[in-house]
């Protein structure tokens, strides 16, 4: 294989000049001199060939990416900002660096990925029965993130045992008319399972399920807003008095909603989160919520798609995190 140094002599300029070429510095040069190396490069079938130390300075790219569709303003979700915290941070110690995206289609995801440079892929927010088989397509070790479980890698956490253990305290406090808030139509993912642990609880206690306790919270915001607006109304001639929304950001912007309704937190209905993050804080009154660790979860996802990335073994593909019920005063006790 023909070198530099001898296409250089061959041509009779400075191997410096066919060095520039061979990596793209072209600017300073004449058009005719950069296509006479260039077809000599082809006729002499010149095949670059990387040193050892090019492949300790070559930089480790990891494509991240969240994909919720419709969705606006992901960031302002303490839950998207903190994950993506936690993985570049990881990623860091790791010697890695990310390759960040939003979309709102799975094809951008997939042809990010066939990208040369991307040794492998995390990313939030697909449906379970997508992501085998996009897992399988790619062709590259990719970590999911509260995409359910089946045969592929996913980071969760125990959303079933969550959603059943805040309608247990709920029932509790005497609430038995509860509704569930949703940003899903129907729900999917880690949603379903906080809502299966919601129905299981209810029926746990003799109380059953209806199609008209679940509301769903659309994505434009001012939808959205109507939508509380409109359950605000009918809440006590329907007889709720407690709601668990399923994220803490919806829950208050629900409790706002609530308040401009003329709805008292928690004298006229409790309300109940999900996530522990800021807006369960910032919340009036404080919410009552389920906390999640999401620095541990992007932590795991990074560990896990480097272990794969290193070919080492790993005896399971998918695990679930811990949740913890957190009681503040967004819940009122109204047991006779």
């Amino acid at each position: 294989m023909i070198t530099i140094k001898e296409l250089a002599s061959i041509l009779g300029i400075s191997p410096t000049t066919v060095s520039n070429v061979v990596n793209g510095h072209t600017n300073k040069m004449s058009p005719a001199t950069r296509q006479r190396i260039e077809e000599a490069l082809v006729q002499y079938e010149f095949r670059r060939t990387i040193r050892q130390e090019d492949h300790s300075k070559a930089l480790k790219l990891i494509s991240v990416d969240f994909y919720f569709r419709s969705k606006e303003n992901i960031f302002m979700d303490p839950f998207c900002s903190e994950l993506l915290n936690a993985v570049c941070l990881k990623l860091k110690e790791f010697g890695a660096y990310p390759v960040c995206g939003l979309h709102k289609a799975q094809q951008d995801i997939f042809y990010k990925l066939q990208a040369r440079n991307i040794e492998g892929g995390i990313i939030v927010g697909m449906d379970p029965w997508e992501c085998q088989n996009f897992a399988a397509k790619v062709g590259k070790p990719v970590v999911f993130i509260d995409c359910g479980e089946g045969e592929y890698d996913n980071i969760g956490i125990a959303d079933y045992e969550g959603g059943r253990e805040m309608t247990e305290f709920l029932l509790r406090q005497g609430h038995h008319k509860i509704a569930f808030f949703c940003d899903k139509k129907s729900p999917v993912s880690s949603t379903y399972e906080r809502f299966r642990g919601y129905c299981d609880a209810l029926a746990q206690h003799g109380l059953f399920y209806s199609n008209q306790d679940y509301y769903y919270l659309p994505d434009e915001r001012n939808l959205r807003r109507e939508a509380v607006r409109n359950f605000a109304v009918q809440a006590k001639q329907r007889g709720y008095t407690a709601v668990f929304v399923v994220s803490d950001m919806l829950a208050n912007e629900a409790v706002n909603s609530f308040f401009e309704a003329g709805l008292r937190v928690p004298e006229d209905i409790s309300v109940a989160g999900f996530d522990d993050n800021l807006y369960a804080r910032l919340c009036r009154p404080m919410l009552t919520t389920i906390r999640q660790s999401v620095e541990e979860k992007g932590e795991e996802a990074v560990k896990l798609l480097l272990q794969r990335l290193r070919g080492e073994e790993v005896i399971v593909k998918s695990f679930k995190l811990p949740v913890e019920l957190i009681v503040r005063g967004s819940v009122q006790n109204i047991n006779g």
